[in-house]
C-alpha cells in the first residue's frame, strides 16, 4: 500500500468505507470470499481499510481483497455502491476509472488472484 498515491488510497479508503455504508444491504458474496457471515466480512472490511489507511504491508491475499472489493463497490450495482459511489468518494466517475485501472497494474498479481481463491480459505467453521 505505500506506493499507493494519495488519491489512490481516497479511492480504496472510499471504496472500502462503502461496505459499511451505501453498500451495507448489497448482497455480496460474503461465502465466495471466504467468509461464514456478514459480521466477519464486516469486520475484515474495516481492518482491511484500517490497514490501507496505516500503509500497513499486506499479504498477497489481503491486497487481493482490496483489489476485488474496490472494483467491486466502484463497479458493481447489484453488489457493491456503484452509481451511488460517488456518494461515499472524493471523486467523479471519471477520474474514478482512471484511479482504478492505475490500482488494478498496481495491485493486481496473478498469486494474489489465485491466493484469494486458495481452497483452504473457504473451511467451515
Amino acid at each position: 500500500m505505500s506506493t499507493l498515491t494519495p488519491r489512490e488510497h481516497d479511492f480504496v479508503d472510499a471504496a472500502l468505507a462503502s461496505w459499511t455504508g451505501v453498500s451495507t444491504n448489497a448482497p455480496i458474496p460474503v461465502r465466495a470470499l471466504g467468509f461464514p457471515n456478514r459480521d466477519r466480512f464486516d469486520d475484515e472490511a474495516e481492518r482491511l481499510r484500517r490497514a490501507v489507511r496505516e500503509r500497513a504491508t499486506l499479504t498477497e491475499v489481503e491486497t487481493a481483497r482490496v483489489l476485488f472489493l474496490s472494483e467491486l463497490a466502484f463497479g458493481s450495482d447489484l453488489f457493491g455502491a456503484g452509481v451511488e459511489f460517488q456518494l461515499v468518494s472524493p471523486m467523479r466517475d471519471a477520474e474514478a476509472v482512471t484511479i482504478l485501472r492505475s490500482l488494478q497494474r498496481k495491485l493486481f498479481t496473478r498469486a494474489g488472484a489465485k491466493a484469494l481463491f486458495a481452497p483452504e480459505l473457504y473451511a467451515p467453521e
